[in-house]
């Protein structure tokens, strides 16, 4: 936390939700894949907010009460996320390998609401990386700050933030649209994700092999 040691809670939120919206991940992906399907653009992005924003709530409830996470727990969400990155990306491929992409998972146009529901919340609350990245983490930074004000404005900051790069990602996967057109368009950017999710995975095998 050294790195933080002259900001305050509300820069360090902030610092850590433009990570967020730069990294590249399963659950990114996913939105801008529905802003590029045209599905349902603005539902899915609340969703995924409103995920996050009880998540950080529930990392200020975990450092309020000082509890902390056992190392062995850490390691297992840690070897869950890297098998729920690899399912991810093997699905990726598997979608871009498709001669008729299965756009209507993701299309709003096709999808009932309460499909759309199930499939978003599996995606999110399924992959142990987001526990890591909105729970984990923000409850040690939380641990480390001195007062309630700064606990409070990490965790606003990082809710805004958040919210900022949901509805971005969805809304901002419409413009690719323009450029990836139809169902070429869409295996494309599946095949993209795939790649990208396999590179994740080989910085973690990189950095777990540097570690032993």
């Amino acid at each position: 936390m050294s790195a933080f040691a002259n900001l305050s809670g509300f820069q360090i939120g902030v610092a850590m939700g433009a990570a967020s919206i730069i990294s590249i991940g399963p659950n990114n992906l996913m939105l801008a894949r529905e802003g590029l399907v045209g599905g349902r653009r603005g539902l899915v992005a609340s969703l995924v907010a409103g995920s996050y924003t009880i998540l950080v709530l529930l990392a200020i409830l975990l450092a309020a009460r000082s509890v902390t996470v056992h190392a062995i727990w850490q390691q297992a969400l840690y070897w869950s996320g890297f098998g729920a990155l690899t399912w991810f990306a093997l699905q990726a491929f598997r979608t871009a390998a498709q001669r008729k992409s299965d756009i209507g998972g993701s299309d709003g146009g096709h999808e009932s609401l309460q499909r759309c529901l199930f499939r978003v919340m599996r995606i999110v609350w399924a992959n142990p990386l987001t526990y890591v990245e909105l729970l984990l983490i923000p409850a040690a930074i939380c641990q480390s700050l001195a007062g309630d004000h700064d606990r409070l404005s990490f965790a606003a900051a990082l809710v805004i933030m958040s919210a900022i790069c949901c509805y971005g990602y969805a809304y901002g996967g419409s413009l690719l649209a323009r450029v990836l057109h139809g169902h070429q368009g869409i295996r494309l950017f599946d095949l993209l994700s795939g790649i990208l999710l396999s590179v994740v995975l080989l910085c973690m095998v990189f950095n777990l092999v540097k570690e032993t």
